[in-house]
Parts: C-alpha cells; sequence; structure tokens
C-alpha cells in the first residue's frame, strides 16, 4: 500500500519530493472544530500556525508577505481552514487584515465567520460596488473579511480583469495584510492568475494526498505565473 500511494507522507519529503521549503505541519481536525481551536491561543492548532506565521516573517526582507495567496492541488486538503488561520494569527499579533474570499466557484470563508455572502468579490470584480462597502468584520481581532459574492459565469474573466490588482493596491492602504483564499489548482485557471497578483503563495498539502505529480504539475502553473 505504501508503494501505490503517491503523496506525500512524510514533513521530510517535502524539500527532496517537491523541491520547497516546509513552512510548517498542522494537525487535521474537522471544519466545526477550527474556529474553536483557533480562539485557544494554547491549543497545538493554533501554535501550529503561529509557527507557520513565524517562517513567513523571514520569507522577505520585510516580515510577513504584504499580500498572499493560500492554494492547494484539489478541494479539501485545509487551503480555506489555513487561510483563515494565518488571518486569525495575524490579527491576534495586532496587524490589520483583510481575508479575501477569491474560491469564486466554491465560496467558504463567509461560513467560518457566520457572515453572508450576499455581496462580495465578485461584485466588485464586476464593476458593481466598492470593495470597502462589501468588508465585513469579523469578531476576531483585526480582521474584516470580503466574501466571494455570488457566483459569476466566468471566474476566470473576473479575476484576469483590473479590479484584482486595484482591490490589492487599495487595501494595502488600509490593511497591513491581504490574504486570498484561492481555489485549487488543478483544472482552473484562477490560482494562477491570483498567485500572479500577489507577493506570496502558501501552497497546502495534505498528506497522503495527491499524487506527487500532480503537485508538482500544479507548482510549476504557479512558477509560471510568477
Amino acid at each position: 500500500l505504501e508503494q501505490i500511494d503517491e503523496g506525500v507522507r512524510e514533513p521530510s519529503q517535502v524539500e527532496s519530493l517537491l523541491k520547497m521549503p516546509l513552512l510548517g505541519i498542522t494537525p487535521m481536525l474537522s471544519v466545526e472544530d477550527v474556529f474553536e481551536e483557533l480562539q485557544d491561543v494554547k491549543s497545538n492548532y493554533y501554535d501550529a500556525y503561529f509557527s507557520i506565521r513565524s517562517s513567513l516573517a523571514f520569507a522577505t526582507s520585510h516580515g510577513f508577505p504584504k499580500s498572499l495567496t493560500v492554494t492547494s492541488t484539489r478541494p479539501g486538503e485545509g487551503k480555506s481552514s489555513s487561510a483563515m488561520a494565518l488571518a486569525t494569527v495575524l490579527g491576534r499579533t495586532g496587524k490589520k487584515v483583510l481575508l479575501v474570499d477569491a474560491d469564486l466557484r466554491s465560496p467558504s470563508i463567509h461560513g467560518f465567520f457566520n457572515r453572508s455572502n450576499e455581496k462580495g468579490l465578485s461584485n466588485f470584480l464586476a464593476g458593481s460596488g466598492d470593495w470597502q462597502s462589501l468588508t465585513q468584520q469579523t469578531d476576531t481581532p483585526n480582521l474584516s473579511i470580503l466574501s466571494a459574492g455570488p457566483i459569476p459565469p466566468s471566474a476566470a474573466e473576473l479575476l484576469s480583469g483590473d479590479g484584482l490588482g486595484a482591490l490589492i493596491a487599495e487595501s494595502l492602504e488600509k490593511f497591513d495584510h491581504i490574504i486570498i483564499d484561492a481555489p485549487p489548482v488543478l483544472g482552473m485557471t484562477d490560482a494562477p492568475l491570483l498567485a500572479a497578483a500577489v507577493e506570496g503563495v502558501v501552497y497546502v498539502v495534505q498528506s497522503a494526498g495527491a499524487a506527487v505529480r500532480g503537485i508538482n504539475a500544479s507548482t510549476k502553473r504557479i512558477r509560471v505565473a510568477n
């Protein structure tokens, strides 16, 4: 069974198989438990993401990247909860953070915070609405969210316009950091478009999940997009 399974099983395999630095390891939790665990700064879950935040603080000459996209190879690997967790940890350290749900095909960020998804990013990218009026406050210190909004006919067309760059530039005048939850890479063009617009990408890999060849094909697409 170990020979058949082509996923990444051990943290030590990350650098050798994927040729990328390992930022950290997080426990597997149900979606229902994620938010509760993040409220306890002494929990192993919170500590895992605080450690990742510390690793990312050395990623650039000015510390934690100002704009960051979180993605994965396929759905269900934990990218959305990771984006939410990183944003929560940053907010608790005193940084003003905007968490953007750019998974326009399968939005989930609003659900973590029990907020509305009636209007959001898709409205702004379509030219209807000011992004500031579309943001929502959360109960987490220093953390605001921009939900995905109504599912558009073509997410890629919206993301390839000028709106995304304008959103990032303008929001960084109001916030210290912007974290974007992107769709998975395989089979879609959205994640590379988002990756090209930000300073850095955090790539989430589920243990014993997607095949290494699939992960490498996805990260190659991200690198090509710069």
